[in-house]
């Protein structure tokens, strides 16, 4: 059996603090979705698994189930498996359940086996947002005499990730491979994990943030026959590019080497960057500085800025640039008194002021 794993989609996504036509963007994942298609075709899988969370929400409009279903035919005729998971519970008003009828797409709803071509899907349903009951429990042992494939397809945290046994959606992947599965599919992790060489995580297949770990990916399991370990192939599908970069600035010069790392970055229209900077710099190159942010901030598709510990070190050069008579030298003298970052601002903007009104850049 070789099919294709993935889950965490999370069609309707909102992702609040990335702003306007950026974040509509970095939220829509429906050619995602359809890219998954062409992989599985690509690679002559038999099924498409989605372990929990297709959907954001439960509550996402008749948009994005019109958006979802248009792109699912992209899979057909391959069955696609869709687990409800903790967003996309199978409550009453499931926003799996208003998909439309397509022949090809399974919503995995009830505790009861699939069969295809000659192997067994067993789902195991969140049936509310957190169980508190493991919901891999119902599995039953494998019988003797079967020699068919065997897959689980579950929603939920590995024990051992857990610091509290009163964690909602638990799962023991041990006693689930214990009872004879060939493959325990799971959904919940957004970063890519092998927690054992029959359990995986996919991870989502576009990040939802810069913490996430090895996300983007979807993977191709390919199970020769029941007993063996499987074979897992990464796919890379994720269309966002996520980037946390750090810099302490001990040198003017090294606004220059950010420059640069900025113009090295591929994709940019697609590239979200959280950027966090400490150190000290001159008010001259504090002022580079910002241009260059407020230049990379309209050329990215998100740029996120911590900077609070950027410290202004005024060098002789910038004080002459400074007019220091009058009110204007006796407030620069307060500023560079105080340490605050009120009054480091203050006196960057002051600089900066001083420069554009005299033609500077």
């Amino acid at each position: 059996m070789k099919f294709l794993h993935t889950a965490d989609i999370q069609l309707g996504l909102k992702l609040r603090f990335v702003p306007g036509e950026s974040g509509v963007r970095v939220s829509q994942r429906f050619d995602t979705l359809r890219h998954i298609a062409d992989v599985a075709k690509e690679h002559g899988v038999q099924a498409i698994i989605v372990a929990g969370d297709f959907f954001d929400d439960n509550s996402v409009g008749p948009d994005t189930i019109q958006q979802a279903a248009d792109s699912l035919q992209a899979f057909s005729p391959i069955p696609v498996l869709i687990l409800p998971g903790n967003h996309d519970a199978a409550t009453e008003h499931s926003a799996l359940k208003r998909l439309n009828d397509l022949e090809y797409v399974h919503v995995l709803v009830d505790q009861e086996p699939v069969e295809i071509e000659g192997a067994l899907f067993y789902p195991c349903p969140l049936t509310k947002r957190h169980e508190t009951s493991d919901p891999t429990s119902w599995l039953p042992e494998r019988d003797p005499g079967d020699d068919r494939v065997r897959i689980v397809i579950a929603h939920g945290g590995v024990i051992e990730f857990s610091e509290s046994s009163q964690s909602p959606n638990l799962i023991n992947a041990d006693e689930v491979l214990a009872k004879g599965f060939d493959y325990l599919a799971l959904g919940d992790w957004h970063g890519m994990f092998k927690f054992r060489d029959k359990a995986w995580y996919p991870g989502t297949p576009e990040a939802t943030h810069w913490t996430e770990k090895e996300p983007g990916n979807i993977l191709l399991v390919d199970i020769p026959s029941s007993g063996e370990v499987p074979n897992i192939e990464k796919i890379s599908v994720g269309r966002t590019r996520w980037v946390d970069h750090e810099i302490v600035f001990n040198r003017d010069e090294e606004v220059d080497d950010l420059t640069g790392w900025f113009e090295s970055l591929e994709e940019k229209s697609w590239t979200l960057v959280q950027l966090t900077l400490s150190g000290h710099l001159s008010l001259k190159a504090r002022a580079r500085l910002d241009t260059l942010l407020e230049e990379n901030r309209g050329r990215l598709l998100c740029l996120r800025i911590r900077d609070d510990s950027v410290a202004a070190a005024p060098t002789g050069e910038d004080l002459r640039d400074l007019s220091l008579e009058g009110f204007v030298g006796t407030a620069v003298d307060l500023l560079r008194q105080d340490e605050n970052q009120e009054s480091q601002d203050a006196l960057r903007l002051l600089y900066r002021f001083q420069m554009e009104a005299g033609g500077e850049s």
